[in-house]
């Protein structure tokens, strides 16, 4: 691999572009991993408005959540909704975020109010332009996954192919609106067997 891809794949600019709408499908034990922390109880109202072909939405439903899923392609933008449509208002916001919109996809979950988790890329807080977000909406739980997923999974198809490089995790935001909060760093571990 050389430098241009793995500039591209870590979310620089590369010889390829990134996908359309920074469509990447999340990994069914990505999610599995989030809610075995979180340890919700059974329909729990969960909001998904990154939905995307709903991979994240099946995985969340498998776990007993009651998922309302709704993406920007459907003409609900999350940056402007303040709820999943015409669904009733969600308990929790979970949900892996647009690359390029993680920012204001964390700011808008915060103004919402209810507790919310986002799925970033592990060198997200690695910014001094995110140090201010930092300090305004501070992660309860900083939770790296302790594998790196294949965000490339359906177009492998099953196949082998190389590597993933890129290490992910999970911020969640207990008490969104509540500053000072101490941000508790836990791994977590990959699921031995999906729900």
């Amino acid at each position: 691999m050389n430098s241009i891809q793995a500039s591209q794949i870590m979310g620089g600019n590369g010889a390829k572009a990134r996908k359309a709408a920074d469509l990447y499908p999340t990994p069914p034990e990505v999610t599995v991993a989030l809610m075995r922390f979180l340890k919700l109880p059974g329909e729990t109202v969960v909001w998904e408005p990154a939905r995307g072909e709903g991979d994240m939405v099946r995985a969340l439903a498998n776990c007993g959540m009651a998922v309302y899923g709704t993406d920007i392609r459907d003409g609900i933008d999350f940056l402007t909704a303040r709820q999943p449509g015409n669904a009733p208002a969600a308990d929790w916001i979970i949900t892996n975020p647009p690359f390029s919109l993680a920012d204001e996809f964390i700011r808008h979950a915060a103004e919402i109010g209810k507790p919310f988790a986002m799925l970033l890329k592990a060198q997200y807080w690695h910014a001094a332009k995110r140090a201010q977000l930092f300090r305004e909406i501070p992660p309860s739980y900083v939770l790296p996954l302790t594998w790196r997923p294949d965000f490339l999974f359906k177009e492998r198809n099953g196949k082998k192919g190389a590597s993933p490089i890129m290490d992910v995790m999970w911020c969640v935001w207990l008490t969104p609106q509540m500053q000072g909060v101490q941000t508790v760093f836990k791994p977590l571990m990959r699921p031995e067997k999906l729900t």
